[in-house]
């Protein structure tokens, strides 16, 4: 008997007949891929702007442990996801999902202007805070982000749809990490990356204004504004559609791995390589590329019917290529200066393993995300897609949450970077084998 996960070998799907750029000049998917790639984008220059100016000022500045602090803002950042999203989801179900899209960019602008002072004032306590409410607000949105799709796609657009926007949000976090990355330590640093997250979040308003209606699907669901008991009644909902729950917990594997990596990069490209932050930046550009390829590549490889056991293929690689990863660092000697350049660092031979292993560590990651995320909205009930969109939400935060945890007392104990990646990739083999049997 052939293993779920390998037949799709030799059938290379032909997908002629969905054009991508009818579907991107479409009115019922370009204004959604403008509003999510916009958000993705402000979410970052914010965000990595923050960690930058943390990991490469503040900390010698305040006399702080980066890595430490680096895994605190990730877990205020995702935390607000667990507690928000399972309200989120009961609100989602139960009104025109387009209209709470306007609603929530326009708080993203009033966010956004908070975040101008915060980093006018660089202060620790307030560029905390604001971190914590752009969790809570992008939280809001998450339901609608996934659970709209299947209403305004045609089933045979599911996968491609999703590999668009998985492949726009991943290039659109990249921009968004390069440009807080640099502008934050620039010279007028301040006011160009408070103008820049303002205009963006109202150009992602404009974009909102021009998505169809999405009304709910039968009965609205009551709201449950206790945090708590919202969150243990979509779990418990969500467990109850076994194949949709499934995929929940694949995700979550992901979004736990994804977070290690993600919040002890600028560490590792500081401490591990000895770079500056284009270091940082490049890593950032090799993650994001190598997901966006992989996530595209999924409607190619796999065709449009999305299984579970399809992701095996890249957690295998995930654990691979962290194994490369390891090596290749273990090899790499950075040249005799504080923080070298792009220059210094592509100048050594092992940084071209570090910088493979990166890339196809990432092309797995969209290999193994696209399907998963197809299965979690086609298999939830219509009239509950955005609980359980809200579920997935809310089970990644505290995978992602607890990756933060863990990273922090890693590294705290005097693990390397590099081996927590190891570790935590490494894992990729047990998620390998728990997909091939999912379904």
């Amino acid at each position: 008997m052939v293993p779920e996960c390998f037949r799709f070998i030799g059938r290379w799907p032909n997908d002629g007949r969905m054009n991508d750029v009818k579907l991107m000049r479409s009115r019922r998917f370009a204004p959604l891929f403008w509003v999510q790639a916009l958000g993705a984008f402000n979410d970052q220059v914010f965000k990595t702007g923050f960690l930058v100016l943390l990991t490469f000022q503040l900390a010698d500045k305040l006399g702080l442990n980066a890595s430490l602090h680096n895994s605190i803002a990730g877990a205020l950042f995702i935390i607000p996801f667990a507690f928000i999203s399972p309200m989120a989801g009961q609100l989602a179900d139960g009104v025109d999902k387009a209209k709470m899209m306007r609603a929530i960019k326009a708080l993203e602008i009033a966010l956004m202007i908070a975040g101008a002072v915060a980093f006018h004032r660089q202060e620790l306590w307030l560029l905390y805070s604001l971190l914590f409410l752009m969790g809570a607000q992008s939280a809001l949105f998450a339901p609608i982000k996934y659970g709209i799709l299947p209403q305004y796609l045609r089933p045979e657009e599911m996968v491609r749809g999703n590999g668009i926007i998985q492949a726009a949000t991943f290039l659109a976090i990249l921009l968004g990490q390069i440009v807080g990355a640099k502008l934050v330590l620039s010279e007028q640093g301040v006011l160009a990356i408070s103008v820049t997250v303002i205009a963006v979040a109202v150009a992602g308003f404009i974009a909102s204004l021009f998505s169809p209606a999405a009304p709910p699907s039968g009965n609205p669901p009551r709201v449950d504004f206790l945090l708590p008991r919202a969150l243990w009644h979509v779990v418990r909902d969500g467990m109850r559609e076994k194949r949709a729950f499934r995929a929940i917990l694949g995700i979550a594997w992901f979004w736990f791995v994804g977070a290690v990596f993600l919040t002890l990069l600028p560490p590792f490209a500081r401490e591990a390589l000895g770079g500056n932050e284009d270091i940082f930046i490049l890593l950032l550009a090799t993650f994001s590329i190598g997901v966006g390829i992989g996530a595209m590549l999924c409607a190619r490889v796999f065709g449009t019917d999305a299984r579970i056991s399809m992701a095996a293929w890249g957690a295998g690689g995930i654990a691979v290529f962290s194994g490369l990863l390891w090596l290749a660092t273990a090899v790499y000697q950075a040249p005799d200066a504080d923080e070298i350049g792009l220059g210094g660092f592509l100048g050594v031979p092992a940084a071209w393993g570090i910088l493979l292993s990166f890339l196809g560590l990432a092309a797995s990651a969209g290999l193994y995300l696209t399907p998963l995320n197809v299965v979690l909205q086609v298999s939830a009930p219509e009239n509950a897609r955005g609980r359980f969109i809200a579920c997935s939400n809310a089970v990644d935060a505290l995978a992602m949450a607890g990756a933060a945890v863990l990273a922090g007392v890693l590294v705290s104990g005097g693990m390397s970077q590099v081996a927590v990646y190891a570790l935590v990739g490494g894992s990729g083999i047990i998620a390998a084998l728990w997909a091939m049997r999912a379904e």
